[in-house]
């Protein structure tokens, strides 16, 4: 047996054997073996694989005691995105589970006719949509703006983001039409999905499928994941057609055939055979006697009257109702759709395909690849590491040149997202190395820019920094530091801790939230010291995106806060909540809270000896300096969280949305600040990497870039003037009746700012 993650090992899921090789994720492993596992954000955010370890062992990437409840703990339950299995293990999951329902986009890729009447449309997506063989999703087409219909997914979920659909024409069919008349190759899709709960449910009663036209396209999908998983139940499957021209997929189903390690019996029916049919003639229904009765699961899938009649006569036949599932597929122009369907079979629990997605939906609308990645793409993130070597150079000329520094950077942040507008391009990257080569770099960064200005405050010359300087380049800067006085010096305070907010806590934003890489989650938390803020990697990830938009997230603002009240109360809570977290995960695991495991602790130790650093350098003069720089690096990061959330709100018990953060995509400040600006899509999916975060255009906008929006929230009087209008529109255009309800209760909270409360909420007050 294996004992260790380097070597291949077994892994039983389910019920299904597949080799597991070394470094390898349970997920992953069974997802290269065509098990069908319910999986979402594959970091370990979303718990949607979580699974009951039921024998051996794994090693875990990320800290599940963050993530998961003391029963489920206790009862064995682990993330399979995020377990590596150290020797042979067992594991069993819901296969009723799946992930949460989202909104990707992709391309056609390959569009033909299967049939005179079907086609089989092939799409890219930009990422991994997780879904059950069996369900389906919404589609909408550029093309065809405003009109979405539900088809049937009709392959098993693969490694690869590609998905099937086979769309059958509909005379008079809006999007059928569309599809069947129209080269749609290339052209932009968005999937909408997974919905439906028609999945193949593990039991040992023989399996009954009964499908017509493209109601063979989710049995399919469930059929090969099924053959993958070694399934060996005995399978008979009826489909109905009109002519054999309506005949497809016969090849697929005739490897499926072939490779099952049960008995497999096709029959296809024809309604409207030729002469030369030697085969089932008639409607499905009739064919059911002899294989249907009590011992058997059946599938039902296709037009709502077949599946109707089906369910009856099954039923008939002795099948109890609980055995039956069934996708029932209604069109626009169908007169059993809606309760007139259910009203003809008022016994069935049959699920029903909604036309369009409810209201408000809560998916992830993310805009689509539009190019490969140039060089420029690549370069574009080095302006980052060209800002903080010019605030360097500032100091080091001293002087009255520190305060040209620091007012050359505003402005050239004001001016240029002012000047050169907004970035919504969404390149395809394909060397995510050397973009995490930038973020990492970071932290010499950071370490130069504090050295350097810790040094200019400091007697003499630590490390011989400036001799070494002059050696290399020429310029005495020992001499221009001595022209630094006291307002010189406060400019090099305030430089700094913008330094420290920007090539500290940035870079340090994006790698905390990689907790399956120790290196980068190191890195990280080391950033972080330089703001006293290593609290930040644990309420952050763990605190902050759970509890967004609600009462229960320190950082989110509630309307008409003042933001100097704002990073008080938000630096408090936060702290108070990072130590909750981390206690609560110590006493899961059976440690002392008080003790070197506690995070908490070992983050604040850090900063402390940073402090140390300092005053070695230059004494309590340069410890004070270093202490102010780091607190307002820190006062940024809470001005930042401030105008990032501002009286937004949110049903705690709804996921998080674009909607829910204030989004730019200013030019400079985006390509300076590893696509922060690019807030909305970060809160939906808060495991895309910051090069695959996409623009949103729709989403709730701020004032402007980020450095303007932070000194306009600097001033509370323009700030409040001018988000009360931008508070109303969200309210109008992206809140759902239940969270307008709550803005009017949060604004009743601080009635003493009458000006913020939304339109809505002061129309309904007027009224009550």
């Amino acid at each position: 047996m294996a004992m260790n993650t380097r070597e291949i090992c077994t892994a039983t899921i389910n019920g299904a054997v597949t080799s597991v090789y070394p470094g390898q994720t349970l997920l992953d492993a069974g997802l290269a073996a065509g098990i069908a596992m319910p999986f979402g954000c594959r970091v370990g955010g979303c718990g949607t694989c979580r699974c009951r370890l039921l024998d051996g062992r794994v090693r875990e990437l990320t800290e599940t005691a963050y993530l998961l409840e003391d029963i489920e703990l206790a009862s064995g339950i682990i993330l399979a995105c995020q377990s590596v299995p150290i020797g042979d293990v067992r594991v069993a999951f819901d296969v009723t589970s799946t992930a949460a329902r989202r909104q990707v986009t992709g391309r056609v890729r390959e569009q033909h006719r299967l049939t005179p009447s079907i086609t089989r449309l092939v799409v890219e997506l930009d990422q991994g949509l997780p879904y059950l063989p069996g369900q389906f999703a919404m589609l909408t087409v550029a093309s065809l703006p405003g009109v979405t219909r539900s088809y049937s997914f009709a392959t098993p979920p693969a490694a690869q983001p590609v998905v099937e659909f086979h769309v059958r024409h509909v005379p008079g069919g809006e999007f059928t039409g569309h599809v069947a008349n129209c080269d749609l190759t290339g052209e932009t899709v968005i999937v909408d999905g997974p919905l439906g709960d028609f999945a193949l449910h593990a039991g040992e009663r023989p399996l009954l499928f009964v499908t017509t036209s493209t109601g063979l396209a989710p049995v399919l999908a469930m059929l090969e994941a099924a053959l993958k998983s070694g399934e060996t139940r005995p399978v008979t499957l009826l489909h109905g057609a009109r002519t054999h021209e309506d005949l497809h997929a016969l090849d697929r189903l005739g490897r499926i055939a072939r490779d099952w390690q049960g008995k497999f019996c096709f029959v296809p029916v024809l309604s409207q055979p030729d002469a030369k049919w030697k085969g089932a003639r008639g409607r499905v229904t009739a064919h059911l006697t002899g294989r249907a009765g009590p011992d058997v699961d059946g599938y039902l899938c296709g037009a709502a009257a077949m599946t109707d009649d089906v369910a009856s006569r099954l039923e008939t036949l002795g099948l109890p109702r609980a055995q039956i599932r069934a996708d029932r597929f209604t069109t626009q122009a169908d007169p059993r759709a809606g309760g007139a369907a259910l009203a003809a079979a008022p016994k069935m629990p049959l699920p029903m395909r909604r036309a369009t997605p409810p209201e408000h939906a809560s998916t992830v609308i993310a805009p689509t690849v539009d190019r490969e990645a140039s060089l420029l793409d690549y370069l574009k993130f080095f302006l980052f590491h060209a800002i903080g070597l010019c605030s360097i150079i500032a100091m080091l000329a001293g002087g009255q040149w520190t305060t040209a520094g620091l007012l050359a950077i505003v402005v050239f942040y004001v001016g240029g997202d002012a000047l050169f507008g907004d970035d919504t391009s969404a390149p395809r990257f394909h060397h995510s190395r050397v973009l995490t080569l930038q973020l990492w770099l970071a932290l010499p960064l950071v370490i130069w820019t504090v050295f350097t200005a810790v040094w200019t405050v400091s007697p003499g010359d630590p490390l011989g920094y400036g001799t070494w300087i002059q050696t290399v380049s020429g310029w005495d800067v020992l001499s221009a530091r001595s022209t630094n006085h006291a307002g010189h010096h406060l400019s090099a305070v305030i430089l700094t801790g913008l330094m420290i907010g920007m090539v500290g806590t940035i870079p340090a934003h994006e790698l905390v939230h990689r907790t399956w890489d120790p290196i980068s989650a190191a890195i990280g938390r080391a950033l972080l010291a330089f703001s006293f803020d290593t609290v930040f990697a644990i309420e952050h990830v763990y605190g902050h995106h759970r509890y967004v938009a609600t009462p229960a997230d320190p950082a989110t603002a509630p309307r008409g806060c003042n933001v100097y009240v704002h990073i008080l109360r938000s630096t408090w809570l936060g702290n108070r909540s990072a130590w909750r977290i981390e206690s609560r995960r110590l006493k899961r695991r059976g440690h002392r809270v008080l003790g070197w495991r506690n995070g908490v602790i070992r983050g604040h130790l850090a900063s402390v000896a940073l402090i140390g650093g300092a005053w070695a350098m230059g004494g309590w003069v340069a410890a004070g300096f270093f202490v102010a720089s780091a607190l307002w690096g820190k006062a940024l990061l809470e001005i930042v969280n401030f105008m990032e959330h501002y009286g937004l709100v949110r049903d705690p018990l709804t996921p998080v949305a674009p909607r829910h953060s204030w989004n730019t995509n200013r030019r400079i400040s985006s390509w300076s600040m590893f696509n922060l600006t690019r807030h909305s899509h970060h809160h939906a999916q808060g495991e895309v990497a910051y090069q695959n975060l996409r623009p949103f255009p729709d989403a709730p906008m701020m004032l402007g870039g980020y450095l303007t929006t932070i000194i306009v929230a600097l001033l509370p009087p323009l700030w409040h003037r001018l988000m009360s209008p931008r508070l109303d529109a969200w309210d109008r255009d992206h809140a759902t009746p239940t969270e307008r309800h709550l803005a009017l209760e949060g604004t009743w909270r601080q009635a003493s700012r009458g000006a913020n409360t939304p339109a809505s909420a002061r129309d309904q007050g007027a009224r009550t």
